[in-house]
């Protein structure tokens, strides 16, 4: 029943507003540059911000004004470290096509990743079971090849009302969805020791709505705790 209702209703009608709405983040620019921000400061941390959705700095000229840069200067001003985010984002960006950036050599030069995955998957109402199975394969993945001391961050999948204008029914639905698939997600990394679930409710939206002050609001979300993070890996590595 779930499945004709999202292929036969769901489907469609988020695909019809994605190409058709001026709220449709399709419509809105993404950085143009090096995908990378950095913060100066002595013994750089190096972070890698991977995934969809706010990491993608929809409306941004530049991953500096976007979330990179802002979780960037924000982590620096905790840990009085300097950091270095490289970013790797795709609107649909597979799990399969994020492993090829997620080598055991790439991990090696890492102290933390953050990762913001779940934009279409909340709106396409992926069914959990498989949305399960893409999160423990990734994290399979880090358990295996990445060092001891790595730190994997994970930020919740927002109500996706809340960070970009949406019909009521849609902004209703996707909300429902990423509340479920956040419990899966929750209770995934707390059996990792390594990762962590890092709850994400922003209150301003981007698109044409925001401005680089909602970028700055997401990241103080965020960055106490990859900045938590940084330390426990400091920690370990020394």
């Amino acid at each position: 029943m779930l499945d004709a209702l999202r292929t036969t209703v769901i489907t469609p009608m988020v695909e019809r507003w994605l190409v058709g709405s001026d709220a449709s983040w399709r419509t809105l620019p993404v950085p143009s540059g090096p995908p990378v921000a950095n913060s100066e400061g002595p013994d750089p941390d190096r972070v890698l911000l991977f995934g969809s959705g706010i990491a993608m700095g929809y409306g941004m000229k530049s991953h500096d004004l976007a979330l990179a840069g802002q979780l960037a200067r924000q982590v620096s001003d905790l840990t009085g470290r300097g950091v270095q985010v490289d970013v790797v984002t795709g609107e649909n960006l597979t799990v399969d096509n994020a492993l090829k950036n997620l080598t055991v050599s790439r991990l090696r030069e890492l102290d933390v990743i953050v990762t913001t995955p779940g934009t279409l998957e909340k709106l396409l109402l992926m069914p959990l079971p498989i949305w399960r199975a893409r999160i423990e394969y990734l994290l399979d993945h880090f358990a295996v090849n990445a060092p001891a001391s790595l730190r994997v961050v994970f930020v919740a999948v927002p109500e996706m009302s809340k960070v970009v204008r949406m019909p009521r029914l849609l902004g209703w639905v996707a909300d429902r969805s990423a509340r479920a698939l956040n419990t899966v997600l929750e209770a995934s990394c707390a059996a990792r020791p390594y990762t962590e679930f890092i709850p994400f409710r922003p209150t301003e939206r981007s698109g044409r709505d925001g401005t680089g002050r909602t970028y700055q609001h997401w990241a103080s979300l965020i960055a106490p705790r990859v900045a938590l993070a940084l330390d426990e890996h400091q920690k370990v590595s020394h």
